[in-house]
């Protein structure tokens, strides 16, 4: 009677495939794990060689895995890379849409080039990727598109504009394909992580890391790890009705004010 609802059915991804952007290390090493034992075969990219090693630890693991590495702000070859991870396994069934730069700097003092480096990244190349996958995706009847989003998204700091104004673009971009994409069996979603502990973030200035660690209400930073079960949520059948929608996974900080 419950066999549907049974736990390692409801979020099991055996037998599909997970397209994986900026997958040498970060967040994305916590997802590639949650998936890749929830059953998954993976194809994990980016445009550092260093995706090469991650996919191998990976196998060495018993995952499924595959690597490539392209430039995700070239259209072309990102084009060509999605249906190149297509046909690796066969078919493509999730894209995590999560490469990204950063660039800290006072709005008066920014650059042109800053802006468009940080928005054609963060923004413009998740348009070029999404749109591949959806149009393998809506062949099959059936696919999620997972954008990773941010609490920056939602919330803002000094120094940050070209990241905040990407990521609030990246959640309302989820909204508007998954209007798009109606009926044809695909659901697009944003995972807005907090402040996660990873070799990108600024976890190891201490005044900082106190400063988030102390505003929090879990009281810690976060881990890729703790992103990982929001992100099979919306690959597994268990969030087949999630559609259009931003997930923060931020320990709490973005609920608070003082």
């Amino acid at each position: 009677m419950f066999d549907q609802l049974a736990p390692s059915r409801l979020f099991s991804l055996e037998g599909r495939v997970a397209l994986i952007t900026g997958a040498a290390g970060g967040i994305a090493s916590g997802v590639a794990e949650a998936f890749a034992a929830a059953g998954a075969r993976l194809v994990l990219a980016d445009l550092n060689e260093k995706v090469h090693a991650r996919a191998q630890a990976l196998r060495e693991a018993g995952a499924e895995v595959q690597s490539l590495t392209f430039d995700v702000n070239d259209a072309e070859a990102a084009g060509a890379a999605v249906n190149q991870a297509a046909g690796i396994f066969g078919r493509l069934d999730i894209l995590v849409n999560n490469a990204a730069v950063i660039v800290r700097k006072p709005f008066l003092e920014l650059e042109q080039a800053d802006w468009r480096k940080v928005i054609d990244t963060d923004l413009n190349a998740y348009f070029t990727v999404a749109q591949a996958a959806a149009r393998i995706m809506v062949e099959r009847g059936a696919g999620r598109i997972i954008n990773m989003g941010s609490i920056m998204g939602h919330v803002s700091r000094p120094n940050l504009v070209p990241y905040v104004s990407a990521k609030g673009a990246v959640h309302s971009f989820a909204q508007a394909v998954a209007a798009d994409l109606a009926g044809t069996g695909v659901t697009v979603n944003v995972l807005a992580p907090g402040y996660t502990i990873t070799e990108f973030s600024q976890a190891n200035v201490k005044e900082f890391h106190d400063f988030v660690r102390d505003w929090t209400p879990c009281r810690r930073w976060g881990k890729p790890q703790d992103i990982a079960g929001a992100a099979l949520l919306l690959a597994s059948d268990a969030g087949a009705y999630i559609n259009g929608q931003v997930i923060y996974i931020d320990g709490g900080f973005t609920a608070v004010t003082r």
